[in-house]
């Protein structure tokens, strides 16, 4: 094996092993430093071996860390303090009985500016935390400047109605292009990266924590024929992630 590619494979299971709770921890099952032992002795043995041999042990441990190992049977009782505010991508946790209906304040169609109806609600339920997803429906109603004033209005909102709620803001979601301008060319992945900034924006001037959505839908294939709703495989990706950020 190459040196190069020796020393790269090492900082990856070397950095992997050390983060054991994470998506790519090299094994849960060690504490971290008996991780990175197992590692440098991995790494070792593995001098005389091809790359490709190398690279399939690492996959292989990997494998048992992946998000499709989320159970999706215990996403009610984990979500059970969390409320989800947006459109009809949000909604799908409560059509597809994912979540408990009443925590899913979503309506299919609906725009930033229209979540305030949701406060009584809110008052209600009195959640510990509250996700937010907009964006879908607000490409082709609003500018993203007067997306992020109604953003920033919503989540003031949402403080008077419960001051000790933590908020977070889940970056909107790209679509797949190809599918989705031919039903209307605002859709786009550009327009989108517009609206995440706007979302961080708002983020920063109202102390809510933004989430990145990089790397939830994996594959074209998790989309909808429409390309801009997702399947049921996507939610899986989504609420592991959502399991280990808030």
């Amino acid at each position: 094996m190459k040196k190069s590619k020796l020393l790269a494979l090492s900082a990856v299971m070397i950095a992997t092993s050390a983060t054991a709770y994470g998506v790519y921890a090299a094994d849960t099952t060690r504490s971290g430093k008996a991780s990175i032992e197992w590692t440098l002795a991995f790494l070792k043995k593995q001098e005389s071996q091809r790359l490709d041999d190398v690279e399939g042990e690492i996959n292989k441990v990997n494998k048992d860390t992946s998000i499709t190992k989320f159970d999706m049977t215990k996403a009610k009782s984990r979500f059970e303090d969390v409320v989800f505010i947006g459109d009809s991508i949000t909604e799908y946790l409560k059509q597809a009985n994912i979540l408990d209906s009443a925590s899913v304040l979503a309506v299919k169609g609906e725009h930033v500016n229209q979540a305030t109806r949701h406060m009584n609600e809110i008052k209600n339920l009195k959640p510990k935390q509250i996700v937010i997803l907009y964006g879908a429906n607000d490409l082709n109603a609003h500018t993203p400047e007067v997306f992020k004033e109604h953003y920033i209005n919503l989540v003031k909102e949402i403080k008077k109605a419960d001051p000790g709620v933590k908020i977070y803001l889940q970056a909107p979601l790209t679509v797949n292009e190809s599918v989705a301008r031919a039903k209307d060319d605002r859709i786009n992945n550009e327009n989108i990266k517009s609206l995440i900034q706007k979302t961080k924006m708002v983020a920063n001037v109202t102390g809510a924590r933004f989430l990145s959505s990089d790397g939830l839908i994996t594959s074209l294939d998790l989309y909808e024929p429409d390309g801009i709703h997702l399947k049921y495989d996507f939610y899986k990706n989504w609420l592991f992630f959502l399991s280990e950020n808030i």
